[in-house]
């Protein structure tokens, strides 16, 4: 009966842990990004500031030469990778749009307006989605694409504005954004971009707010098809700066449990759930058998080892863990014996550092073990190893081993 109990008692136990996520092991880690599972616990923002040009590209404009429709035009981009190939951001831009026209005796006049806008964007890591995921990786292509609003305003309204069936200054607009995004790692914080994009404003437009009162007027271009002056639509942005990566930088590789391992352990689970509900049925004692008398046998107490893991650079335990720290605590309690917890750190990066992280680890499981669990401090011999590999896979080295002193 008891050999039932505790086969049935591992099997819960395994399929307890087959249900959680546990780091991949590097060897695992050979697929494209697009195909791995990446932990998303860590927030990935990043903050980048660009200066560049802007220029007006609809028909009229030509009357200008190229160079002098370019204009100053600042951005500021918040956003957040959601996974290494996937992220979201928000744009802000302002800055001067003329547009232009030659009037019936060819002088070329100048619209002085003036736009803030801002944008909300989808962006897509080309070489993140099909290589295998490097954080030291160097160049990256970043196709995008948004919607947003903007704010338009003729300067020179008080001047002009009387050549137009609209009485305001000002237009909202509604816009929509194509670009891509080169980026160049510079160091784990921080990136040089180069960027270009489209934008196309007044999208919600329904009639030329901007018709003209008087087409023959001297300040008044050829022809009565304006196509919405002083506000034209498509703007083209050529930008580079900085972007700043902030908290978490690198992606953490994960693979999830095999279902099919955790359904064949729910089966087994519940076929021994069936054979002890048989022989629950069976009498406790037998009149007829003769009585067995077990032979005395001294029983030493003893922990079998016990580990506790902890994610890469953390001296915080992984979740899920607290069935083993009440284990340790009820063997030191009911054996009034000592233990030692040992903390072990993997060889990435350099040595006294990893030797000071073990300690902390190892310190931490005692804190707990004291504080949450009630075990004497006396019985508790704290040790650390630092980068001392136990185990093939780099990832498992990060640990704190506690056994019986």
């Amino acid at each position: 009966m008891k050999v039932k109990y505790l086969l049935l008692s591992l099997m819960g136990a395994m399929a307890l842990s087959a249900s959680a996520q546990t780091t991949a092991p590097e060897d695992q880690n050979q697929l494209p990004a697009r195909k791995t599972a990446f932990d998303r616990s860590a927030g990935h923002w990043f903050i980048t500031l660009q200066g560049g040009v802007s220029a007006q590209f609809l028909e009229g404009n030509q009357a200008q030469d190229f160079v002098k429709r370019l204009h100053v035009m600042p951005t500021l981009s918040i956003g957040k990778w959601h996974n290494p190939y996937f992220a979201t951001r928000l744009q802000l831009m302002a800055g001067p749009t003329p547009t232009y026209y030659k009037t019936a005796a060819n002088d070329v006049v100048t619209l002085n307006t003036a736009m803030a806008g801002a944008h909300f964007d989808f962006m897509f890591d080309v070489v993140n989605y099909y290589s295998k995921y490097n954080a030291k990786r160097v160049f990256h292509l970043i196709p995008f694409a948004g919607v947003g609003y903007n704010f338009k305003y003729y300067n020179d309204f008080k001047d002009f504005g009387s050549y137009f069936s609209t009485s305001q200054p000002y237009r909202h607009s509604l816009a929509a954004n194509i670009g891509a995004q080169m980026s160049f790692r510079l160091g784990k914080r921080v990136d040089f971009v180069l960027e270009a994009q489209a934008v196309y404003n007044n999208l919600n437009i329904v009639k030329k707010d901007f018709d003209y009162k008087d087409a023959s007027a001297a300040y008044m271009p050829k022809g009565a098809n304006p196509d919405g002056y002083p506000y034209n639509g498509l703007l083209g942005v050529v930008t580079a700066g900085l972007n700043f990566n902030l908290g978490k930088v690198e992606w953490e590789v994960i693979t999830p449990m095999d279902m099919d391992l955790i359904n064949d352990l729910n089966g087994q689970i519940n076929s021994l759930r069936a054979e002890n509900a048989e022989l629950a049925k069976r009498p406790v004692s037998c009149p007829e058998c003769p009585e067995v008398v077990a032979p005395e046998t001294k029983v030493v107490a003893g922990l079998s080892e016990k580990a506790l893991t902890f994610k890469f650079d953390s001296d915080k335990l992984t979740p899920n863990q607290e069935i083993v720290l009440y284990e340790i605590a009820k063997f030191v309690k009911d054996n009034n014996q000592a233990i030692s917890v040992i903390g072990y750190a993997d060889v990435t990066g350099n040595a006294d550092y990893n030797l000071a992280l073990s300690e902390r680890r190892a310190k931490a499981v005692a804190e707990i073990l004291m504080s949450e669990y009630g075990v004497p401090s006396d019985k508790i011999n704290v040790e650390w190893q630092g980068e001392t590999e136990q185990f093939d896979t780099r990832a498992w080295n990060r640990v704190v081993i506690v056994r019986s002193k």
